[in-house]
């Protein structure tokens, strides 16, 4: 069966796939899932061949066709980097033995753009397995896929985060995903019992992404305008991630603010257990109303920051900074 990466969901029952086109993050993404569906259903050695050593492929195919003698259920991945499609891969798959062996599986990478239509390798590919065709995205499918990876965030911030990303990295996959990778480490809470990992999200100032997140939830309102002060000189064009900081710690209060269970609220809005009480105190005072207000402001901020508002963006963001100051006073 054929199906486009964007169609791609489940690996379900399969055992053998092809995978391809040019987008090598699809490719890494596909393959990843069929690897832990795998896993599921009990394949648990991998073997990893390159286009140079399809031999050793051939050798290991004959050598478990049949079972083995310790009956192993082996993932033979692998890597066609370049070229036209090998002769000697298209005549592992012209052998129905090969599908009918119940311990092994096959995923095949392949650089090739377009995929024939005549051949029994393909045919039994076709009939067997699943062939996906890894493609550059169209802009609707490559929004569907920054949706995808976005699933962790609360419905009311994928506007201002999805939008901000696909503006900044149209057309680039690998972008994305590391700005998803950034928001996943400050949204998703992490076993603290390990050492966060966070030096790739250092700003020119030395402050990572956490530490000004602490600076603001620990009432230092002077130290985080200086700190938006350094990086509006240092780093003018790269306001988004300091607007997606602001942002989940008003989208975590005013979550809390809302709820009966406070504490609770702030844990699933992916503020970590050890924060919650710094949090708790910012908030002792505060109305829902004026934090609806300022989620309103980030919002705003955002199409300002792509351009569908004029305004200034630095501006604005140190402006939210003193309206929260103002929310979190103790009287006002």
């Amino acid at each position: 069966m054929k199906i486009n990466f964007i169609n791609f969901t489940d690996p379900k029952d399969q055992k053998f796939f092809l995978l391809t086109g040019g987008e090598l993050i699809l490719k890494q993404e596909a393959a990843h899932n069929i690897f832990l569906n795998l896993e599921k259903s009990g394949f648990q050695e991998k073997v990893s061949i390159s286009q140079e050593d399809l031999n050793k492929a051939e050798e290991i195919i004959l050598r478990n066709i049949g079972g083995s003698l310790f009956q192993e259920n082996l993932i033979l991945h692998i890597k066609h980097a370049s070229g036209k499609f090998p002769e000697k891969i298209k005549s592992l798959l012209e052998s129905e033995a090969l599908f009918e062996s119940p311990n092994i599986a096959l995923i095949i990478e392949s650089s090739i753009e377009k995929i024939p239509t005549s051949g029994k390798w393909i045919k039994n590919l076709d009939r067997y397995g699943l062939i996906i065709d890894c493609k550059k995205l169209k802009p609707v499918e490559e929004k569907m896929w920054l949706k995808r990876q976005l699933n962790f965030l609360p419905e009311n911030l994928l506007p201002l985060f999805g939008g901000s990303i696909f503006q900044n990295y149209e057309a680039n996959l690998v972008g994305q995903k590391n700005e998803v990778a950034l928001l996943k480490l400050l949204f998703l809470n992490q076993d603290e019992s390990c050492e966060p990992k966070t030096d790739h999200i250092i700003f020119h100032s030395g402050v990572t992404a956490f530490e000004l997140e602490d600076i603001i939830i620990k009432k230092d309102f002077y130290k985080a305008l200086k700190t938006i002060n350094y990086f509006k000189e240092h780093d003018r064009q790269n306001s988004a991630p300091i607007i997606w900081i602001i942002a989940k710690v008003i989208n975590a209060c005013l979550e809390s603010l809302r709820s009966s269970n406070k504490k609770s609220a702030l844990i699933n809005s992916g503020v970590w257990s050890s924060k919650t009480s710094f949090y708790l105190s910012l908030i002792k005072n505060a109305k829902v109303s004026e934090f609806f207000k300022l989620n309103e402001e980030m919002l705003k901020i955002d199409l300002i920051n792509k351009g569908l508002l004029k305004a200034e963006p630095w501006e604005q963001i140190e402006r939210v900074i003193l309206k929260l100051k103002d929310a979190t006073a103790s009287q006002h």
